[in-house]
């Protein structure tokens, strides 16, 4: 009888190690604390089982006894492993760990007692127990109140695991109830028999049989279990909240299912029949039949309201391969779509005024010229004439109210096949059939706009040029250009408002992309020079030069600066041209002083683009310091257009200079339309002065008053002034008493190489 025994509880030990060897291939053990305490659970109940096992099978009285001591031992663990498990699986005071704690301290304790019992005989003993004359085991029989200390730890945790379990089926939904009430009920099971052996003298443990049970259940009701109706309840419920419409059919073609989403959709009365017709006409219009899975974009009108949709048809297939029915999924992108579309249009149009932007027109322009080739086109370009001025007289407010009336204003007159948008500030293009151009509506639509502006004091204009397209093969950017070319001629009439691109200007345009590319290699390659203007005293003797600048070109001799200043300001390449004038000035005032003529200074130009280009004190500095020159011998000639934005930044680039050594010169003071304002605002040194004021016969007297009160006041602002331009003796007997200090101009003598003027004036 005993060796049965003793197979069932190794039987049992092989199931529990069976459950074992599942979980930890089926099941990620390593850090889930929940697959942990279910290995750990089953891993003491097999030292449990396997102690008691070789306590019945030796008949060693000393191997039985130690056998005993580790199951009695391993009980406790066992216990308290298996509150460890319910806390995990239970989430029941899962984050207390005081408890846990004293219990372990008073399991460590009790197993202490039992192992002292091989001394002390003060929990058991152990006695043989017969099933027959040669079967028998060594039982155990209890020898004082230390047992019962261990019985009474061993029942309060398993009331604790039984409150654990108890709790957490009171609090949880009908639907897992279940798998906390079988856990519940095979421990009662295990406690039940452990009474009986305990209290009813049965001669083994039969509650051991149990652990295999138990171990089964554990692992299948925690890990498995999951109840049919909570599957399907679960699956109901997340298809009716889901966010697309879910109809499905059977093989006859009948509606059996359709969510909340889409009866909502399509058949808002819940009629069934509905969605079986809508069905048929999606079957009939997607072949169905012959697809098993597909997915498509459609648009439908529902209550009025168009919606787009991405759709999903499946068809569904037994085991066997018969056909059982099929469902179809809708996923309203509306949203989605409207958004897309926002963002395309925001991508290619003008936020301010709805035309399009410089890419997208750019790019349809070529489209169209690609797929129109036997339609003859016109590129049409238009800008506010001043607008800067605009912006700053009426503010900002109310010019891009000017640029929302001229936009809608184009857009009223487009005509068909034509496009047009806002390249960037105040410069629209259109694109337009030139079979269905005239000059007549541009011109009404002009007159239109120039009377937006609130103000009866200025009239707006609206300047426009036109540009036949003659080679498609040209870039967008280029038939822009012509456009804008076009406006450029007419920008200081006052007569005309509508330009054409034609032969003169193509030339123009031609010489001036032809001076623009040669200009690199010509600086590289040396075909700039530095010609130096004297500058003398009152007396004639030398006293500074102005520095200028000729290109010697190879092909075509000297070119007038005249011909490519402009256009190098205008692209903003004057920087580099101004920094290969600037150094060599600087080389020759360092020569000039190894030769003792470091009385001679020379002037150079700052242009207004120089401000934004380089950084205009380290470079000054710089070749000052490259070349050991006083910065005082090279003077820095400023003009008033540098003050026409930032002038605070561009006044205090002026002091930083100052303050370092330079002098500065206010250059063609009284040419243009200087401002007195600048004589305050700037540190200057020198006012320069130009003859315009003489050059006018009618007008000689006013001239010769204006040019004396501007020297005065020049000399009470401590500075002192040249005047240029000086061109017969007749001039320059009128300013010998006027008080200048240095005079400049042809009567003395042109621009000069650098050589000719070291061997006429050094």
């Amino acid at each position: 009888m005993v060796k049965i025994y003793v197979l069932v509880f190794l039987l049992t030990a092989f199931i529990m190690l069976a459950c074992i060897i599942y979980i930890g291939t089926r099941h990620k053990i390593k850090n889930n604390k929940l697959n942990i305490s279910i290995v750990q659970l089953l891993s003491i109940g097999i030292l449990t089982c396997l102690a008691y096992t070789a306590a019945i099978a030796t008949h060693i009285e000393i191997h039985s006894e130690i056998a005993y001591i580790v199951y009695f031992s391993s009980i406790d663990w066992l216990l308290l492993t298996f509150v460890f498990y319910a806390r995990q699986y239970t989430k029941v005071w899962a984050e207390n760990y005081s408890a846990p704690l004293m219990t372990a301290t008073i399991a460590f304790i009790d197993n202490i007692s039992i192992v002292a019992n091989l001394r002390w005989h003060h929990v058991f003993a152990l006695k043989k127990v017969h099933f027959g004359p040669d079967d028998w085991f060594y039982g155990f029989k209890t020898t004082g109140d230390y047992y019962m200390v261990h019985l009474v730890f061993c029942y309060i945790i398993v009331a604790l695991v039984v409150i654990i379990f108890a709790k957490k089926a009171l609090a949880t939904s009908g639907f897992h109830r279940n798998r906390y009430l079988a856990i519940l009920a095979m421990l009662g099971g295990i406690v039940v028999l452990n009474v009986f052996y305990l209290f009813f003298d049965f001669p083994v443990d039969i509650s051991i049989f149990f652990y295999a049970i138990a171990s089964i259940y554990v692992a299948y009701y925690t890990l498995l279990y999951n109840p049919k109706a909570f599957v399907e309840y679960m699956l109901s419920t997340i298809t009716e909240r889901m966010e697309c419409a879910l109809i499905a059919f059977d093989e006859n073609d009948s509606c059996i299912f359709a969510n909340q989403f889409a009866k909502r959709m399509f058949s808002p009365s819940g009629d069934r029949r509905l969605l079986e017709e809508r069905f048929r006409k999606w079957k009939d219009g997607r072949e169905a039949n012959s697809i098993s899975n597909s997915s498509w974009n459609d648009i439908y009108t529902l209550n009025g309201d168009e919606y787009r949709f991405d759709i999903h048809f499946n068809k569904i297939y037994d085991r066997r391969g018969y056909y059982c029915g099929c469902y179809y999924s809708f996923y309203d992108v509306t949203g989605d779509y409207l958004a897309y579309e926002e963002e395309k249009y925001r991508s290619s149009h003008d936020s301010l005024t709805g035309a399009l932007n410089r890419e997208s027109f750019y790019e349809e322009v070529r489209n169209i010229l690609d797929e129109n080739p036997d339609t003859e086109y016109l590129m049409v370009c238009a800008n506010v004439k001043g607008f800067k001025l605009i912006n700053d007289m009426f503010g900002v407010d109310e010019a891009d109210r000017l640029l929302i009336k001229a936009a809608d204003t184009i857009r009223e007159r487009l005509k068909p096949g034509a496009i047009f948008a806002r390249l960037e500030a105040d410069r629209f293009a259109v694109l337009m059939p030139k079979s269905r151009y005239t000059e007549e509506v541009f011109m009404t639509g002009m007159n239109k706009v120039s009377h937006f502006l609130n103000n009866a004091q200025y009239r707006m204009v609206i300047l426009v040029g036109v540009y036949e397209i003659y080679d498609r093969e040209a870039s967008v950017i280029s038939m822009v250009d012509g456009a804008f070319l076009a406006i450029d001629s007419i920008k200081s009439s006052f007569k005309n408002s509508i330009a054409y691109y034609g032969d003169m200007l193509r030339r123009e345009y031609m010489s001036e992309q032809k001076i623009i590319g040669e200009f690199e290699d010509a600086l590289s390659m040396g075909q700039f020079a530095m010609f130096l203007q004297p500058v003398v005293n009152m007396d004639g003797k030398i006293a500074m030069a102005e520095a200028l600048v000729r290109w010697i070109h190879p092909d075509r001799g000297i070119i007038a600066p005249g011909s490519f200043i402009p256009l190098l300001e205008k692209t903003g390449y004057i920087y580099k041209l101004d920094m290969f004038i600037w150094e060599q000035a600087v080389k020759r005032l360092a020569y000039w002083a190894s030769i003792d003529r470091d009385d001679v200074s020379i002037s150079v130009n700052i242009s207004v683009k120089d401000f934004y280009y380089i950084d205009l004190f380290e470079t000054f500095t710089s070749l000052v310091e490259k070349y050991r020159v006083d910065p005082k011998r090279l003077k820095l000639e400023i003009t008033e257009s540098i003050f026409m934005t930032e002038k605070e930044r561009q006044i205090d680039i002026i002091n930083s200079l100052k303050e370092y050594g330079f002098l500065i010169e206010i250059d063609d003071f009284g040419s243009g339309y200087s401002s007195l304002n600048m004589l305050k605002e700037v540190p200057a040194d020198i006012l320069k002065m130009d003859m315009a004021f003489l050059s006018m016969d009618k007008n000689a007297s006013k001239g010769r008053k204006i040019i004396n009160t501007i020297i005065t006041l020049a000399k009470a602002l401590g500075m002192f002034v040249i005047i240029e331009g000086v061109e017969n003796k007749e001039q320059l007997d009128y300013l010998s008493g006027t008080g200048a200090d240095y005079l400049q101009g042809y009567y003395f003598d042109k621009p000069l190489p650098v050589k000719k003027f070291e061997e006429y004036y050094l």
